[in-house]
């Protein structure tokens, strides 16, 4: 592998990784809006719930038309902002499984570029181990036919 090219996959492999990074702290900061936004909904339906317990007792004591429909105008609109909280979480929920898959596509990319980088990196060890035991057999070659000359060469002068 050129250290040119093997310079650039790492290059690749680090924008990946932080492309990756990034994707994984939008998804972080998506779930904890999510949350918020659970934790706002509970707050209003148990409000909805109690404030209706409530209700149910003073309706018993004192019951006015003028309060009644107060009281139901007021849980009229506590109702639509519990249902404009629900829309909201939903919308969490699209946004989460969008941010998710982009985290996904990230590290699939990284470990593509990986497995890419690691791929050029053992056939460059591969090269250089077969270079390295051409030159061990080229040594050996020599120094083979070396001795086997000296050895012909003190046999003949015998």
């Amino acid at each position: 592998m050129s250290a040119g090219k093997g310079r650039g996959m790492q290059i690749a492999a680090d924008m990946a990784r932080r492309k990756r990074d990034a994707a994984a702290a939008d998804l972080n900061r998506g779930r904890a809006a999510e949350r918020a936004a659970h934790h706002q909904f509970e707050q209003l339906t148990n409000y909805a719930r109690d404030t209706e317990s409530r209700w149910t007792e003073q309706a018993r004591v004192l019951a006015t038309p003028e309060l009644m429909t107060h009281h139901y105008q007021f849980m009229t609109r506590l109702h639509h902002a519990i249902g404009l909280q629900r829309d909201v979480l939903q919308q969490h929920a699209r946004q989460i499984e969008l941010l998710t898959g982009r985290v996904r596509e990230a590290e699939l990319r990284l470990k593509s570029l990986q497995m890419v980088i690691d791929r050029q990196r053992l056939d460059a060890e591969k090269v250089l181990a077969r270079r390295e035991q051409k030159q061990t057999d080229e040594m050996a070659a020599n120094l083979f036919r070396r001795t086997a000359a000296a050895v012909l060469e003190e046999g003949s002068s015998r």
